[in-house]
């Protein structure tokens, strides 16, 4: 996708499109001048194919939540909206910590804070697991580097927000030594955040229907995922 704000980089097919046109156009020869007028528009449909041609969305058996790829799910609720990617996780069964990928904004006229103690798994079985501290995270560092090292070369993009929206961080895990994490996100209609959420699954990670739950002021975010497909 293009590098317009809001877009994390090494996605260049808006550019790609718009450079292809302004090929197209330099290497045949008109007799009339193309209105940029015209020239806009294309480079708009470009960006619009960026944003909403990647991934058709694909409505699931929970009402309001939508599959974007095999691994990808979206809810895009009243207060929050929230990405979700499980593509490592599906490949951790028995492992004793979860590893998801997260994007989360907001709608329009709209925010949201998001602090760890909202966040949470619901496992197969229907136990409630918590978002793990930063000192959680710290005790394991040893083991979970090398997993880690691992679920960087096996996810996928989340960018599914307006391309308006500015980048930022979900830093509710840091690396030992390595910055200041946080315990809450505030996410508006201006700002698309992404990140990682560590869960430390007591019994280790099983096959099923899990649940990403967060829970908000007014309103609530539920993406039940399988793993083990």
């Amino acid at each position: 996708m293009a590098r317009a704000r809001g877009l994390r980089p090494g996605n260049n097919l808006a550019s790609s499109l718009l450079l292809n046109v302004e090929t197209m156009m330099k290497g045949v020869k008109m007799k009339t001048t193309v209105p940029k007028a015209v020239l806009a528009a294309m480079a708009t449909l470009g960006l619009l194919v960026t944003f909403t041609g990647c991934s058709t969305a694909t409505p699931t058996d929970t009402p309001g939540v939508d599959s974007m790829g095999q691994y990808v799910l979206k809810q895009f609720g009243p207060e929050l909206w929230t990405v979700l990617g499980y593509r490592f996780a599906n490949s951790q069964l028995g492992d004793e910590w979860m590893i998801l990928e997260i994007g989360l904004s907001s709608p329009n006229g709209q925010s949201a804070k998001v602090t760890r103690e909202d966040i949470f798994l619901l496992s197969p079985s229907g136990n409630r697991i918590p978002l793990a501290t930063q000192k959680q995270f710290n005790e394991a560092w040893g083991s979970l580097r090398p997993v880690i090292e691992r679920a960087n070369v096996n996810r996928d993009p989340l960018e599914y927000f307006p391309p308006s929206r500015i980048e930022c961080a979900i830093q509710f895990f840091v690396t030992p030594g390595q910055g200041v994490s946080f315990d809450e996100v505030t996410v508006n209609d201006r700002r698309g955040c992404f990140g990682r959420l560590f869960i430390d699954v007591p019994g280790g990670i099983q096959a099923g229907r899990w649940t990403l739950g967060i829970d908000l002021e007014e309103s609530e975010i539920r993406i039940p995922f399988e793993l083990g497909e």
